[in-house]
Protein backbone atom coordinates (compact mmCIF):
# COMPACT_ATOMS: atom_id res chain seq x y z
CA UNK A 1 0.00 0.00 0.00
CA UNK A 2 1.47 3.24 -0.74
CA UNK A 3 1.75 6.22 1.35
CA UNK A 4 -0.84 8.09 -0.36
CA UNK A 5 -3.38 5.48 -0.60
CA UNK A 6 -2.88 4.67 3.21
CA UNK A 7 -3.69 8.66 4.14
CA UNK A 8 -6.64 8.30 1.55
CA UNK A 9 -7.99 5.00 3.10
CA UNK A 10 -7.56 6.68 7.09
CA UNK A 11 -9.02 9.97 5.78
CA UNK A 12 -12.29 8.31 4.56
CA UNK A 13 -12.12 5.76 7.60
CA UNK A 14 -11.91 9.40 9.78
CA UNK A 15 -14.77 10.94 7.60
CA UNK A 16 -16.85 8.29 8.37
CA UNK A 17 -16.58 8.00 12.21
CA UNK A 18 -17.00 11.73 12.27
CA UNK A 19 -20.34 11.28 10.52
CA UNK A 20 -21.14 7.97 12.97
CA UNK A 21 -20.85 10.33 15.78
CA UNK A 22 -22.32 13.63 14.41
CA UNK A 23 -25.32 11.27 13.90
CA UNK A 24 -25.48 9.43 16.86
CA UNK A 25 -24.75 13.12 18.71
CA UNK A 26 -28.18 14.09 17.05
CA UNK A 27 -29.92 10.96 19.32
CA UNK A 28 -31.85 11.57 22.02
CA UNK A 29 -31.59 8.51 24.94
CA UNK A 30 -34.78 6.87 26.28
CA UNK A 31 -33.84 4.43 29.04
CA UNK A 32 -36.64 2.29 30.56
CA UNK A 33 -36.07 1.57 34.47
CA UNK A 34 -39.13 -0.56 34.86
CA UNK A 35 -42.96 -0.11 35.29
CA UNK A 36 -43.62 3.93 34.09
CA UNK A 37 -40.26 4.90 34.99
CA UNK A 38 -38.24 6.21 32.42
CA UNK A 39 -34.93 8.62 32.14
CA UNK A 40 -34.50 10.95 29.02
CA UNK A 41 -31.49 12.27 27.79
CA UNK A 42 -31.15 14.96 25.13
CA UNK A 43 -29.24 15.99 22.75
CA UNK A 44 -27.73 18.72 25.12
CA UNK A 45 -27.83 16.75 27.82
CA UNK A 46 -31.02 17.68 29.71
CA UNK A 47 -32.20 14.87 31.54
CA UNK A 48 -35.95 14.52 32.10
CA UNK A 49 -36.96 11.21 34.52
CA UNK A 50 -40.96 10.57 34.43
CA UNK A 51 -42.60 8.56 37.42
CA UNK A 52 -39.45 7.52 39.36
CA UNK A 53 -40.69 4.15 41.27
CA UNK A 54 -37.20 2.64 41.96
CA UNK A 55 -36.13 1.84 45.08
CA UNK A 56 -38.62 -0.42 45.88
CA UNK A 57 -39.68 -1.67 42.49
CA UNK A 58 -39.19 -4.93 41.38
CA UNK A 59 -38.35 -4.53 37.71
CA UNK A 60 -36.13 -1.96 38.49
CA UNK A 61 -32.25 -2.85 37.95
CA UNK A 62 -30.61 -2.77 41.29
CA UNK A 63 -27.90 -0.43 39.91
CA UNK A 64 -30.74 2.35 39.84
CA UNK A 65 -32.39 1.32 43.16
CA UNK A 66 -29.49 3.70 44.01
CA UNK A 67 -31.25 7.12 42.83
CA UNK A 68 -27.43 8.21 42.64
CA UNK A 69 -26.87 6.30 39.24
CA UNK A 70 -29.36 8.88 37.25
CA UNK A 71 -26.82 11.44 37.77
CA UNK A 72 -28.24 14.93 37.32
CA UNK A 73 -31.98 15.49 36.74
CA UNK A 74 -33.03 18.79 35.23
CA UNK A 75 -37.37 17.92 35.73
CA UNK A 76 -39.36 15.14 36.89
CA UNK A 77 -42.56 14.91 35.81
CA UNK A 78 -45.40 12.95 37.34
CA UNK A 79 -48.18 11.54 35.77
CA UNK A 80 -50.85 11.07 38.52
CA UNK A 81 -50.45 10.62 42.41
CA UNK A 82 -50.40 7.20 42.52
CA UNK A 83 -47.84 5.30 44.86
CA UNK A 84 -46.25 3.15 41.87
CA UNK A 85 -45.25 6.79 40.23
CA UNK A 86 -44.71 8.74 42.95
CA UNK A 87 -42.63 6.82 45.18
CA UNK A 88 -39.21 7.93 44.88
CA UNK A 89 -39.99 11.71 43.64
CA UNK A 90 -39.47 13.80 46.82
CA UNK A 91 -36.09 11.82 47.80
CA UNK A 92 -35.04 12.29 43.69
CA UNK A 93 -36.27 15.95 44.23
CA UNK A 94 -33.93 16.74 46.69
CA UNK A 95 -31.22 15.13 45.61
CA UNK A 96 -30.99 16.96 42.23
CA UNK A 97 -33.01 20.33 42.78
CA UNK A 98 -35.03 18.95 39.89
CA UNK A 99 -38.24 21.46 38.51
CA UNK A 100 -40.87 18.66 39.84
CA UNK A 101 -44.12 19.25 36.76
CA UNK A 102 -47.15 17.93 37.08
CA UNK A 103 -51.54 19.16 37.37
CA UNK A 104 -51.46 21.91 39.37
CA UNK A 105 -53.17 20.38 42.91
CA UNK A 106 -50.99 16.83 42.88
CA UNK A 107 -47.93 19.24 43.15
CA UNK A 108 -49.19 21.80 44.84
CA UNK A 109 -50.53 19.82 47.79
CA UNK A 110 -47.09 18.29 47.54
CA UNK A 111 -45.61 21.36 48.39
CA UNK A 112 -48.01 22.52 50.74
CA UNK A 113 -46.86 19.87 53.37
CA UNK A 114 -43.49 20.17 52.59
CA UNK A 115 -42.67 17.34 50.21
CA UNK A 116 -41.12 19.82 47.39
CA UNK A 117 -39.73 23.07 47.68
CA UNK A 118 -42.33 25.56 46.47
CA UNK A 119 -39.85 27.40 44.58
CA UNK A 120 -39.08 23.70 42.52
CA UNK A 121 -42.03 23.17 41.40
CA UNK A 122 -44.47 24.18 38.07
CA UNK A 123 -47.75 23.82 38.50
CA UNK A 124 -49.67 23.23 35.38
CA UNK A 125 -53.06 21.62 33.54
CA UNK A 126 -53.97 19.73 30.43
CA UNK A 127 -53.25 21.63 27.13
CA UNK A 128 -50.37 23.81 28.97
CA UNK A 129 -46.61 23.85 27.20
CA UNK A 130 -43.42 24.89 29.21
CA UNK A 131 -40.38 24.71 28.44
CA UNK A 132 -38.07 23.99 32.14
CA UNK A 133 -35.35 22.15 30.08
CA UNK A 134 -34.42 24.94 27.95
CA UNK A 135 -36.08 26.57 24.74
CA UNK A 136 -35.36 23.66 22.22
CA UNK A 137 -37.64 21.19 24.32
CA UNK A 138 -40.98 21.85 25.22
CA UNK A 139 -43.20 19.47 27.40
CA UNK A 140 -46.96 18.99 26.67
CA UNK A 141 -49.68 18.24 29.30
CA UNK A 142 -51.72 15.60 27.88
CA UNK A 143 -55.30 14.33 29.00
CA UNK A 144 -55.45 10.22 30.34
CA UNK A 145 -58.17 8.59 31.62
CA UNK A 146 -57.45 7.07 34.79
CA UNK A 147 -57.86 8.45 38.53
CA UNK A 148 -55.66 10.19 40.92
CA UNK A 149 -55.03 10.21 44.46
CA UNK A 150 -52.08 10.73 47.26
CA UNK A 151 -51.09 8.64 50.05
CA UNK A 152 -49.31 11.74 52.84
CA UNK A 153 -47.82 9.21 54.58
CA UNK A 154 -45.74 8.03 51.51
CA UNK A 155 -44.88 11.57 50.79
CA UNK A 156 -44.39 12.24 54.40
CA UNK A 157 -41.86 9.08 54.59
CA UNK A 158 -44.27 7.70 56.89
CA UNK A 159 -44.65 10.44 59.40
CA UNK A 160 -48.20 10.57 58.61
CA UNK A 161 -50.96 8.25 58.75
CA UNK A 162 -51.89 6.85 55.61
CA UNK A 163 -54.60 9.14 54.53
CA UNK A 164 -55.96 9.90 50.99
CA UNK A 165 -56.23 13.49 49.78
CA UNK A 166 -56.87 15.13 46.20
CA UNK A 167 -54.24 15.05 43.32
CA UNK A 168 -56.03 16.53 40.34
CA UNK A 169 -56.98 14.01 37.06
CA UNK A 170 -54.05 12.15 35.57
CA UNK A 171 -52.35 13.22 32.88
CA UNK A 172 -50.11 12.01 29.85
CA UNK A 173 -46.77 14.01 28.37
CA UNK A 174 -45.81 14.59 24.52
CA UNK A 175 -42.23 15.99 24.78
CA UNK A 176 -40.03 17.68 21.87
CA UNK A 177 -36.85 17.11 21.40
CA UNK A 178 -34.05 19.38 19.66
CA UNK A 179 -33.99 16.78 16.57
CA UNK A 180 -37.20 17.30 16.18
CA UNK A 181 -38.44 13.63 17.66
CA UNK A 182 -41.34 13.64 19.57
CA UNK A 183 -42.06 11.07 22.47
CA UNK A 184 -45.39 10.25 24.16
CA UNK A 185 -45.66 9.00 27.48
CA UNK A 186 -49.31 7.95 28.56
CA UNK A 187 -48.49 7.38 32.19
CA UNK A 188 -52.05 5.22 33.14
CA UNK A 189 -54.64 5.08 30.89
CA UNK A 190 -57.71 3.69 29.58
CA UNK A 191 -58.61 3.97 25.60
CA UNK A 192 -60.15 7.05 24.76
CA UNK A 193 -61.56 9.23 21.60
CA UNK A 194 -58.78 11.91 22.50
CA UNK A 195 -56.05 9.80 21.63
CA UNK A 196 -56.92 10.78 17.89
CA UNK A 197 -56.41 14.73 19.03
CA UNK A 198 -53.52 13.79 20.31
CA UNK A 199 -52.08 11.72 17.57
CA UNK A 200 -53.27 14.98 15.25
CA UNK A 201 -52.03 17.64 17.45
CA UNK A 202 -48.59 16.43 18.45
CA UNK A 203 -47.54 13.39 15.64
CA UNK A 204 -45.54 11.80 18.15
CA UNK A 205 -42.98 9.80 16.54
CA UNK A 206 -42.40 7.29 19.62
CA UNK A 207 -45.48 6.27 22.40
CA UNK A 208 -44.38 4.34 25.71
CA UNK A 209 -47.88 3.33 26.39
CA UNK A 210 -48.93 0.98 29.59
CA UNK A 211 -50.11 -2.46 28.23
CA UNK A 212 -50.18 -4.33 31.81
CA UNK A 213 -54.59 -4.06 32.55
CA UNK A 214 -56.77 -4.26 35.27
CA UNK A 215 -55.45 -0.65 36.24
CA UNK A 216 -54.66 0.35 32.45
CA UNK A 217 -55.32 -0.60 28.78
CA UNK A 218 -54.00 -4.19 27.84
CA UNK A 219 -51.87 -5.33 25.06
CA UNK A 220 -55.01 -5.39 22.56
CA UNK A 221 -56.16 -2.30 23.87
CA UNK A 222 -53.53 -0.20 23.37
CA UNK A 223 -53.13 -1.49 20.03
CA UNK A 224 -56.53 -0.59 19.15
CA UNK A 225 -55.53 3.17 20.79
CA UNK A 226 -52.44 2.95 18.70
CA UNK A 227 -53.85 1.59 15.71
CA UNK A 228 -56.81 3.34 14.76
CA UNK A 229 -56.29 6.57 17.51
CA UNK A 230 -52.85 7.79 17.81
CA UNK A 231 -50.95 6.24 15.17
CA UNK A 232 -47.42 6.70 16.01
CA UNK A 233 -44.46 5.50 14.03
CA UNK A 234 -43.09 3.29 17.16
CA UNK A 235 -44.25 2.14 20.44
CA UNK A 236 -42.67 0.91 23.43
CA UNK A 237 -44.52 -1.09 25.75
CA UNK A 238 -44.61 -0.31 29.84
CA UNK A 239 -46.07 -0.56 32.59
CA UNK A 240 -46.84 -4.47 32.65
CA UNK A 241 -45.17 -7.38 34.52
CA UNK A 242 -44.07 -5.13 37.49
CA UNK A 243 -46.27 -7.10 39.49
CA UNK A 244 -48.63 -10.66 39.23
CA UNK A 245 -52.34 -8.61 38.19
CA UNK A 246 -50.60 -6.79 35.60
CA UNK A 247 -51.43 -9.23 32.74
CA UNK A 248 -50.80 -7.71 29.42
CA UNK A 249 -47.69 -8.22 27.83
CA UNK A 250 -45.86 -7.39 24.44
CA UNK A 251 -46.74 -10.26 22.64
CA UNK A 252 -50.78 -9.34 22.91
CA UNK A 253 -50.20 -6.16 21.67
CA UNK A 254 -47.96 -7.44 18.76
CA UNK A 255 -51.11 -9.82 17.75
CA UNK A 256 -53.31 -7.29 18.03
CA UNK A 257 -51.64 -5.13 16.00
CA UNK A 258 -51.56 -7.44 13.28
CA UNK A 259 -49.83 -6.31 9.78
CA UNK A 260 -49.52 -2.19 11.36
CA UNK A 261 -46.52 -0.45 9.99
CA UNK A 262 -46.03 0.58 13.76
CA UNK A 263 -42.96 -1.06 14.76
CA UNK A 264 -43.06 -2.67 18.60
CA UNK A 265 -39.68 -1.81 20.10
CA UNK A 266 -39.06 -4.11 23.35
CA UNK A 267 -37.29 -3.10 26.14
CA UNK A 268 -36.09 -4.71 29.31
CA UNK A 269 -35.88 -2.54 32.28
CA UNK A 270 -32.56 -1.01 31.99
CA UNK A 271 -32.52 -1.33 28.34
CA UNK A 272 -31.88 2.16 25.92
CA UNK A 273 -33.14 2.95 22.82
CA UNK A 274 -32.36 5.82 20.71
CA UNK A 275 -35.09 8.22 19.09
Amino acid sequence: MSGKLGSQILLIAGTLLLSQLAYASNKVEVLWLGHASVKLTSIDNKVIVIDPFLKNNPKTPAKYKDLNALGKVDVILITHGHGDHIADVVELAKLTDAKVVANAELVRQMAAVGALDKKNIIAMNKSGTIKPAGDKIKIHMVRAEHSSSLNMAQISGGKDKEMYATAGEPVGYVIEFENGKKLYHSGDTGVFGDMALIGRLYKPDLAMICIGGHFTMDGEQAAYAMKELMKPKMVVPIHYGTFPILKGNPAQLKKALGKSSIKVIELKPGEKFSL
